[in-house]
C-alpha cells in the first residue's frame, strides 16, 4: 500500500467501523451484509489484522441464521444473496485465522447448495435466455440473474466446491447470460425484439466467476467490450469490478493504476462509502482474495 489515495482510503474504511462492528453503505449508517463482507476482504488484502476487521466478521458471523444463510442487514430475514460474499469474506484469513469461521462456511455452502433461482418455462418469443436453468436469485423463490449467481459460484470456489453440478450449472447459466454481441447486464439478453445492452458492473462480476474456465467466445466478447468501455468509466463499483474480472483472465490493462487513482480521488472528496472504499482498494490489491481464487481455478483445471 504506496500511494496516499491507497492508505487514505484504507485508513477511512478502518475509521468507518460501526460501533456495533461491520460497516453501513455510508458512514454513521447501520451495517449491512455487503459493504461488510467487501470491507472485511479489502482489509485482509490489505493483509493486517485490524481490530475493524474483527470486527466485522464477528458481526457477519453473528448475523447468520440458523439455516446458514446471511441476511441482507441486521433487521430482515430476508433477502440472503449476500451470503455468497458473507463465505469469500470468511475464507480469506489473516494470519493465524485459518478455519477460524470454518463452521459459519458449512453452514453457508449447505443454504447455498439448497437454495435455487425459479425456473420458468421456455418462451423464446419473449427471453432470449435459458429460463430452465436454476442459478441463484436476488430473492429466494424468484428468477436467478447474473449477480447472486456470480457471487455464489465464487463463495462455493472458495470453498472448495469447484465441481459441484450447482457450481457448473451456475457457470452455464452465467455464459447463457451473455449479451450477443459482448458482455452482461443484471441477466436478460433479448426481451421480445430487443437485445439489451451490457454494462461494466456486471460484466466485472461475470468474468470474476467464470475465471479459469476453459476458453469461449461469450468470455472473449466479454473482455472485448470492458476494455474499451472502462477508458471512460470512473464510476466505483463499475471501474472496480470491470478491473477484477479483467484481472480474473489476466487482461488487467496497463493504464488501471490511473484510472483507480483518478476514481479514488473523486470518491475521496465525496460522503464515505464502504463498498465503494472497499472495492477500490481490492481492486488495486496485488493479491485480491476474490480474483485470485480465480487465478487457482484456473492452475488446477489446466
Amino acid at each position: 500500500m504506496s500511494t496516499q489515495w491507497q492508505v487514505s482510503l484504507f485508513d477511512r474504511l478502518t475509521a468507518a467501523v460501526h460501533s456495533d462492528g461491520g460497516w453501513g453503505y455510508i458512514a454513521g449508517t447501520a451495517p449491512c451484509a455487503e459493504p461488510t463482507s467487501l470491507a472485511c476482504l479489502a482489509l485482509a488484502a490489505g493483509g493486517m489484522e485490524t481490530e475493524a476487521w474483527k470486527r466485522g466478521m464477528a458481526w457477519l458471523a453473528q448475523r447468520q441464521r440458523p439455516d446458514g444463510s446471511v441476511p441482507v442487514a441486521s433487521n430482515v430475514t430476508s433477502p440472503c444473496w449476500t451470503t455468497g460474499l458473507a463465505v469469500l469474506a470468511w475464507s480469506a484469513p489473516i494470519g493465524e485465522t485459518a478455519g477460524h469461521y470454518r463452521p459459519q462456511i458449512e453452514k453457508a455452502v449447505h443454504w447455498l447448495l439448497h437454495t435455487r433461482g425459479k425456473p420458468i418455462a421456455l418462451n423464446p418469443k419473449v427471453y432470449g435466455h435459458d429460463t430452465t436453468l436454476e442459478g441463484w436469485s436476488w430473492v429466494e423463490n424468484t428468477h436467478a440473474w447474473v449477480e447472486p449467481t456470480a457471487y455464489a459460484i465464487l463463495a462455493l470456489i472458495a470453498a472448495r466446491e469447484a465441481e459441484h453440478p450447482r457450481v457448473r450449472e451456475g457457470l452455464q447459466l452465467l455464459l447463457d447470460r451473455a449479451i450477443p454481441g459482448g458482455g452482461w447486464n443484471y441477466g436478460n439478453t433479448r426481451v421480445f425484439a430487443n437485445t439489451l445492452r451490457p454494462f461494466p458492473g456486471p460484466t466485472g462480476i461475470a468474468l470474476t466467476a467464470l475465471g479459469g474456465e476453459p476458453p469461449d467466445s461469450r468470455i472473449d466478447s466479454g473482455i472485448a467490450y470492458l476494455i474499451p468501455e472502462l477508458q471512460r468509466v470512473r464510476a466505483p463499483l463499475s471501474l472496480s469490478w470491470g478491473l477484477m474480472g479483467l484481472s480474473a483472465w489476466g487482461k488487467r490493462p496497463d493504464e488501471s493504476p490511473q484510472w483507480l487513482e483518478e476514481c479514488a480521488r473523486r470518491v475521496l472528496r465525496s460522503t464515505p462509502n464502504a463498498m465503494y472504499d472497499a472495492l477500490l482498494l481490492l481492486a488495486d490489491a496485488d493479491h485480491c482474495p476474490i480474483t485470485h481464487r480465480s487465478l487457482e481455478v484456473a492452475t488446477t483445471h489446466g
